[in-house]
């Protein structure tokens, strides 16, 4: 638990000043608010005053130290001298995940003996749950935080290293904040189970949170270079559609998991080192019969790829699961649509390696989605205003209303893309091999 990493941290956060600077300026928030409370109209409750407190405190501000835990190191160049120290990703991970925001959780604490004295005093019944709750929140917020940063330090996204990352967490949390916002009365159904709102919200903290801790671990294990086999991020994805799937009984599991590891796929290719050397050890590995080495060596894109392949197979064979959003009025629903999507991230897939694989690659995320968006966008409208309905159809086979027309099509999608990615593949190929 104190390893070197945060205890380096510690000394980082406080000092003396720090030790009593804060429960000094809370206390003095506290005793006016409880001074304004008594004699004047409209004052707010001190317990509520200290869930804002917390909220800024750990949530907001906490956040921001957690994401400068690995953008400091970056910015100061001691990454590297990081990477070569003795200890090993859970050690480093816990150090900076507590280290980096013991000063937060310090006046976090303070707020949170605050809330519950107060909340005691008032006769209030969710005083256990509501802190632990906001705990596991603060924890779930950090942990995203370092795990995005770390994933994404070796790609060319400004938004870490100007620290964009943390205010992406907080505006994600706020935004999906509404949805767990109830009455204490409420009972949540989830998987045909009723279940009272606060123990749910709890438990909902709880797994995002534990998930989190993980995905920070597993992403220090890539920034350290140390190689694991790609069965976190799938295996990620699962869980995270069980969990969405139980608040519609389990309806359209299938198409939420679909869904959501078509979203990761995507989030993971955009981000991840996808160069040609990276590929041609791939190859090599497979050549020489290396699997375990082949597998420690893909990214991570490429499991929720075959994953999406799998969930739109099960749709295929279940036959009678619609999907859980509601289609266009023209749209005549198929089984053949979860396959025509997969066929389609599968061909996006092959578009963004090709661009990747190119000797100017390093615009290759921003290549892909600009060539997309006038394949998928541009192209079908324009084919539609000059009434070629024909082309429009080649283009977007989505607005068909014919399902083996559709799938033929993003088939034939497919097969073109592959066939671009091989030519690219042998023209860099035979380069390199001419170059040695």
């Amino acid at each position: 638990m104190i390893n070197p990493e945060f205890k380096r941290n510690l000394w980082l956060q406080f000092s003396l000043h720090r030790l009593i600077a804060m429960p000094a300026i809370l206390g003095l928030i506290f005793f006016t608010l409880s001074i304004a409370a008594a004699n004047l109209p409209g004052g707010v409750a001190l317990d509520s005053v200290a869930l804002i407190l917390f909220a800024g405190i750990v949530c907001l501000w906490g956040t921001r130290s957690a994401s400068n835990a690995v953008i400091d190191e970056i910015r100061d160049k001691t990454w590297d001298q990081q990477r070569m120290s003795a200890l090993d990703p859970w050690t480093m991970t816990w150090g900076k995940l507590f280290g980096a925001t013991a000063f937060n959780w310090y006046g976090g604490i303070i707020c949170l003996a605050a809330f519950a004295v107060t909340a005691i005093a008032g006769e209030r019944s969710m005083t256990l749950s509501a802190g632990l709750t906001l705990v596991a929140l603060g924890i779930l917020m950090h942990a995203a935080t370092i795990a995005l940063n770390l994933h994404l330090m070796r790609s060319d996204i400004r938004a870490v290293q100007r620290g964009g990352i943390a205010w992406a967490v907080v505006v994600i949390a706020v935004m999906f904040a509404p949805p767990f916002r109830s009455r204490l009365d409420t009972t949540i159904q989830w998987w045909g189970t009723a279940f009272s709102y606060g123990p749910f919200l709890l438990g909902s903290m709880v797994f995002l949170a534990a998930l989190a801790v993980f995905a920070a671990w597993r992403s220090m294990n890539s920034a350290l270079q140390i190689s694991t086999m790609p069965w976190a991020w799938p295996l990620g994805c699962c869980l995270l559609a069980a969990y969405l799937a139980g608040f519609a009984d389990g309806v359209g599991l299938l198409w939420i998991g679909l869904l959501l590891a078509m979203a990761m796929t995507y989030a993971a290719l955009f981000t991840e080192e996808n160069d040609i050397a990276l590929w041609q050890r791939i190859v090599a590995r497979i050549e020489a019969g290396n699997w375990q080495g082949f597998l420690r060596s893909l990214p991570i894109w490429p499991s929720t790829l075959l994953l999406s392949c799998c969930f739109a197979l099960l749709l295929l064979l279940s036959n009678g699961q619609t999907p859980p959003f509601e289609l266009p009025p023209s749209f005549a629903y198929s089984p053949l649509l979860a396959v025509t999507l997969a066929l389609m991230l599968l061909r996006d897939s092959c578009v963004y390696l090709f661009f990747a694989f190119s000797s100017k690659g390093k615009r290759a995320g921003a290549t892909t989605i600009l060539y997309l968006a006038v394949i998928n966008g541009l192209l079908p409208f324009l084919a539609r205003v000059l009434g070629l309905k024909g082309l429009a159809i080649f283009f977007m086979p989505l607005h068909l209303g014919s399902a083996w027309t559709m799938l033929g099509v993003a088939l034939l999608h497919a097969v073109l893309a592959l066939g671009l990615l091989n030519w690219r593949w042998r023209q860099r190929v035979l380069k390199d091999d001419t170059a040695a």
